[in-house]
């Protein structure tokens, strides 16, 4: 009887392991709820630093500007009693990381971005620096960003300005000429605050504001007082062959020094942005300029800059610089002329030559200001 039931009872096992064999296999489970980078963990302990934890990406960079600079002084007497020097140095040395975020759909999107900067650790004619007078990083950049859409973008901490590098990134040369309103020291390129700017519709340009301590990126805050800059390009010909031309005016309102002196600047100027030819024609009034609030200066600036064909660079740069409105005699003209070639992409060499020429009271408040200035230029950006 149980030999007549074992066939039986086979072929029931056997049916139900097909049964179960055509039966769709269990669905994997669902992934795990995203959680945004930099968020705790349940039960574990948050790291002492935070930089790097969060599996996002960072973009290195680097700036670097070698020259070789010969310098001739008619009439002075420098070191070793000659009028002409000449020596190697460093006008510029970056090096920063950008990171960006923008989740995936989202029209928001957040950026960080530090800057080092390499510079000298005691100021010319300083009797004392670091490691005798060696070059150390000093922070150029630290920021934080929000854009949103294309149309908004903010950044608060050490940021730049809104003049200088306007006409900073109009001429595109800064490896052969500062822009006059920082190698004057009437302004400077960044500093501690926040800017918002808001880009038209169509590439048409942007308004921008911004509030900073007012002493500079290099200057601890001295006074209560806060500087406030507005800045306005307009493209009037946007989405047409004449897209370059821009006009842009700013203007800073704020104060500096121990005795908040006055220290306001109006800049207006008409720039062409193109890819072949860049320049412009740029004017500055300086309301207050150091620790006199009441002294005005006035300051010209023309600049040129031609690609006529791949890789070929020309630049020309001029100046005139009224130092005090209040004294006759007392302005400075300088012109700059350069040559060079983009011998990779990262890399371009440059041959520059400048002219500087005080007029009396200037030279005798800035001994040695004559002079003429040949340097041998290379310039590496990644």
């Amino acid at each position: 009887m149980k030999l007549r039931l074992l066939p039986a009872a086979l072929a029931v096992l056997t049916l139900g392991a097909a049964a179960l064999a055509q039966e769709p296999p269990l669905p994997p489970p669902p992934p795990p709820a995203p959680v945004d980078p930099g968020t705790p963990v349940d039960g574990k302990l948050g790291p002492p630093t935070s930089a790097g934890i969060t599996g996002l990406e960072v973009k290195p960079g680097l700036d670097v500007i070698a020259a070789y600079d010969a310098k001739v002084t008619p009439g002075a007497r420098n070191v070793g009693g000659s009028d002409w020097f000449h020596s190697f140095e460093i006008p510029r040395a970056h090096a920063s990381l950008t990171g960006d975020y923008a989740p995936k759909g989202s029209s928001q999107s957040v950026q960080a971005r530090v800057v080092l900067e390499a510079v000298r650790s005691a100021s010319e004619g300083a009797l004392l620096g670091v490691a005798t007078d060696s070059l150390v990083l000093r922070l150029r950049e630290a920021s934080v960003g929000y854009r949103l859409a294309g149309w908004l973008a903010v950044d608060a901490g050490v940021v730049p300005k809104l003049t200088i590098p306007e006409l900073d990134g109009t001429f595109d040369l800064r490896a052969v000429a500062a822009t006059p309103l920082e190698s004057t020291g009437l302004a400077s390129p960044a500093d501690l605050g926040a800017t918002a700017r808001f880009f038209f519709p169509k590439d048409y340009g942007y308004l921008a504001v911004g509030g900073y301590n007012g002493e500079g990126y290099d200057g601890r805050e001295l006074n209560r007082g806060k500087n406030l800059e507005a800045a306005l390009e307009v493209h009037p010909f946007a989405g047409t062959s004449a897209r370059g031309f821009a006009a842009f005016v700013s203007y800073e309102n704020g104060s500096q020094g121990t005795g908040s002196a006055r220290a306001d600047r109006l800049t207006a100027a008409l720039l062409w942005q193109g890819r072949r030819l860049r320049g412009g024609a740029a004017f500055t009034y300086a309301w207050g300029v150091g620790e006199d609030g009441t002294q005005r200066s006035l300051l010209g600036d023309l600049f040129l800059r031609a690609e006529p064909i791949d890789r070929l660079l020309f630049g020309v740069r001029g100046f005139l610089w009224t130092r005090d409105t209040r004294v006759d005699g007392d302005r400075v003209l300088e012109l700059t002329g350069a040559a060079g070639y983009r011998i990779l992409p990262p890399l371009e060499a440059f041959l520059a030559v400048t002219r500087t020429l005080p007029e009396k009271a200037a030279s005798e408040a800035l001994p040695g200001l004559d002079h003429w200035d040949l340097r041998v230029i290379g310039r590496v950006v990644f």
